[in-house]
């Protein structure tokens, strides 16, 4: 005869309250810190707690309360590290409210994307936060029918999506090129990101054009590499086309950290010296870039910040704050090191 070992059973609201010696509703008030209580009492059902290693029901609390307390998170990738301090500013927020964090990656496939929309609206999260402009056309109407709460964040500036946050794109490539126009650069040449799938993307490569532009600059075609991802191979290839041509440029501006790492790997492979043969600016100012050596001219942009941003809009409409479909923008800081040098030669290439 099988016998089973005994389950200790959870501890309930009523274990505690007799064993605090109080009421059921003084524990509900101590437990969801719904309303005061004396201090005798808190302490009491505190000790309980401990005691009984008491856990609260937080499913049976939603069914009555109709709040998941968890909230969804869609972003494009997990394998591009940029996302890693956005999430850890959402969780942040999230957590001293007292909400869990689901999260899901899209692969950048709208289709997908939406499909997880309906999947966390299907389980009962009580907002979502999405990532990027590229959307499905029925995504929009499919959330007002659900009357979803969202906030988007890291969209293009000219694409919100509904109540909107966004990295200063723009502005910190202006910054990028004021930079190495300061220092004597004129033969600048650009390594982007893929920007089919990537609004943001598109917003900076357009921008560093249209500053150099404003400074007379024109880089020849070939001087502007786009890469297919953000794998060390497409950063690698792309970076390798920009190197390859004789009287080259004496500048490279990356769209991002991750792709000055690789054509930083690139140089170093070609036997070229950073910045003695080739300045790199890059952008984002993550961990990467601390580690490379020379230690990396970027800009800061305010991951962190963006994920806190969004967090935070998103509880302020679950607490009944009206959502607006606005934009806000985020700031940027230029991070000044030493993978750029002054430069005498500002002869302009030939196009």
């Amino acid at each position: 005869m099988n016998r089973r070992t005994p389950v200790a059973e959870r501890a309930t609201v009523h274990d505690v309250a007799r064993a605090a010696g109080v009421s059921i509703a003084t524990v509900s008030r101590v437990v969801n810190g719904s309303a005061p209580v004396a201090a005798e009492r808190r302490d009491a059902v505190e000790a309980a707690l401990r005691k009984l290693d008491f856990v609260p029901n937080h499913f049976a609390r939603s069914l009555i309360s109709r709040r998941s307390r968890a909230i969804g998170l869609i972003v494009p990738t997990l394998t591009n590290p940029v996302f890693a301090p956005t999430i850890g500013g959402i969780e942040k927020v999230l957590d001293a409210a007292g909400y869990a964090l689901l999260i899901h990656s899209c692969e950048r496939d709208p289709d997908k994307e939406f499909a997880q929309v309906c999947t966390l609206l299907d389980r009962g999260v009580d907002g979502l936060i999405l990532t990027g402009s590229m959307h499905k056309p029925q995504l929009a109407p499919m959330l007002a029918r659900r009357r979803a709460r969202f906030v988007s964040q890291d969209v293009a500036e000219k694409a919100a999506f509904g109540p909107s946050i966004a990295l200063p794109n723009r502005l910190a490539m202006r910054a990028a090129v004021d930079h190495l126009h300061a220092y004597g650069h004129r033969r600048i040449a650009v390594l982007s990101g893929p920007t089919r799938h990537t609004p943001p993307m598109r917003d900076r490569l357009a921008a560093t054009l249209a500053r150099l532009k404003e400074f007379g600059i024109a880089p020849p075609a070939h001087w502007i590499a786009e890469t297919e991802g953000y794998d060390s191979q497409s950063t690698r290839a792309a970076a390798a086309g920009l190197l390859a041509a004789p009287n080259g440029p004496s500048a490279i501006i990356c769209t991002g950290d991750i792709l000055a790492l690789g054509l930083v790997a690139e140089c170093r492979a070609r036997a070229l010296r950073i910045p003695e043969d080739m300045s790199v600016v890059g952008c984002g100012d993550t961990d990467m870039g601390h580690y490379v050596d020379p230690p990396l001219t970027t800009i800061r942009m305010p991951f962190v910040e963006l994920g806190e941003a969004a967090a935070t809009q998103l509880l302020a409409i679950l607490a009944g704050a009206r959502p607006k479909n606005t934009l806000l923008t985020l700031a940027h800081e230029f991070v000044g090191r030493e993978s750029v040098r002054y430069c005498n030669t500002t002869q302009l290439p030939e196009t």
